[in-house]
């Protein structure tokens, strides 16, 4: 299928130099920012902390870097120039908390901003008593945490990547006053780069060829068992569609079993991880994700920047990336739903004029709300509202109201 919606990628009418400048201007002194990650490969997280990284060093903070020896993370800051210290495994080692508590007493940073749960507890337990630090901790999964505790001890904010996430986080006990919600934010330059001759020449797809990208890591909340039951219906309607899963992860076995025992394995296309992600979404006919749990789809924002028609669940946060459902931008069906989700692929594959127009709406609509520019001012912005309340109160961050409602956690921040 020709896709209509392939020319809403090449409009060069906005200015793209100008997504990367501040939208609003607020007063702020420089900022010292730490980022911490654990994390062993690289996902949408490590990269909304490496668009956040450059953010800081754009807008004059300084910015270093605490990461697992030889991960993907610490490559890829150092080669950005950011100043980067390892440490060993996920840094519970007494070694590494020694080295990890010894760089923070050098650089006494404002702010240590943990990039997932399990930095949470290496950097909280490594700068405990340091208390004219703020530390920060991201929050991307829909799941409640399994502790609240350690997110009482060690965060001073909790940043949830939708409200969705921050329901989560209070009904699992962490207070209202510790929540805020910050929205992940792409790069379009790096979605627009891609190609789609190229990308469909990497997957060797034919004209007729119908392609349908999904771009999620194997993992079990993603959702891959549901999407494949699907696809077995999907291809009774659309024979020469091509299902294609980027990502890998521990269920990349049990999934191409359960492709060939649903006589699908010659229709579905496992690539593993690829760096020519945006070549393949330029590719796609049709993006697709089928979690049951989902902070809020940085891969679902990629697709909508793109101009590709997206069919996704209602799992989590997505629907407040979709907006208002009275204009669609998308095809939703419920999570764990193969017979809905066939359904509305078979709809927007065969749906070429209408795919365009939703197509053209979700890219209005990430470019409003979700680029990296506005991540990163929202981030920065909850930074220094944090530091000028510790200021304010004397070298320690001042506890709100405990009464504070759950509509404080964007408080400040432009939402969808």
């Amino acid at each position: 299928m020709q896709s209509n919606c392939s020319g809403l990628v090449h409009t060069k009418a906005i200015h793209c130099d100008a997504l990367f400048a501040f939208q609003d201007c607020f007063p702020m002194h420089r900022i010292k920012a730490v980022l911490l990650s654990t994390a062993e490969d690289w996902h949408g997280g490590e990269q909304q902390a490496l668009l956040l990284a450059q953010g800081l060093r754009r807008h004059d903070h300084d910015c270093q870097v605490l990461a697992r020896r030889g991960a993907p993370f610490a490559q890829r800051l150092r080669a950005g120039g950011f100043p980067v210290t390892e440490f060993l495994g996920k840094g519970w080692n007494p070694v590494a908390q020694w080295s990890i508590r010894c760089q923070l007493r050098r650089w006494q940073p404002d702010i240590l901003h943990f990039n997932d749960s399990h930095a949470l507890t290496t950097g909280g337990c490594a700068s405990w008593g340091m208390r004219r630090i703020i530390r920060v901790v991201s929050r991307r999964g829909s799941a409640p945490p399994r502790s609240a505790i350690r997110y009482r001890c060690f965060a001073d904010r909790v940043v949830c990547v939708s409200r969705a996430v921050a329901g989560a986080c209070a009904a699992a006990g962490i207070e209202n006053r510790r929540l805020r919600v910050v929205y992940d934010g792409v790069d379009p330059h790096r979605v627009w780069s891609g190609n789609r001759n190229r990308g469909r020449r990497s997957l060797q797809l034919t004209a007729p060829d119908q392609v349908v990208v999904c771009v999620a890591s194997l993992t079990e909340p993603k959702g891959h068992a549901c999407l494949l039951t699907a696809w077995a219906q999907v291809l009774k309607n659309q024979p020469l569609a091509q299902l294609v899963l980027v990502g890998d992860g521990p269920l990349s076995r049990p999934l191409k079993r359960q492709a060939q025992a649903l006589g699908i394995g010659h229709a579905v296309k496992f690539l593993g991880y690829r760096e020519d992600v945006p070549d393949l979404i330029q590719a796609a006919d049709v993006c697709t994700l089928a979690s049951h749990l989902e902070g809020l789809g940085s891969s679902l924002i990629d697709a909508m920047l793109a101009g590709r028609p997206v069919v996704t669940s209602t799992a989590g946060g997505i629907p407040e990336l979709l907006g208002d459902e009275t204009v669609p931008v998308a095809w939703t069906v419920a999570p764990q739903n193969p017979i809905g989700l066939a359904a509305a692929l078979v709809s927007a594959l065969r749906s070429p004029e209408e795919a365009a127009r939703r197509a053209a709406r979700a890219r209005r609509r990430a470019m409003q709300y979700f680029v990296a520019p506005q991540m990163i001012r929202q981030t920065i912005k909850l930074y220094d509202q944090a530091l000028s309340q510790a200021r304010w109160s004397g070298g320690r961050t001042r506890r709100p109201d405990r009464n504070t409602t759950a509509t404080s956690w964007a408080s400040g921040f432009d939402t969808p």
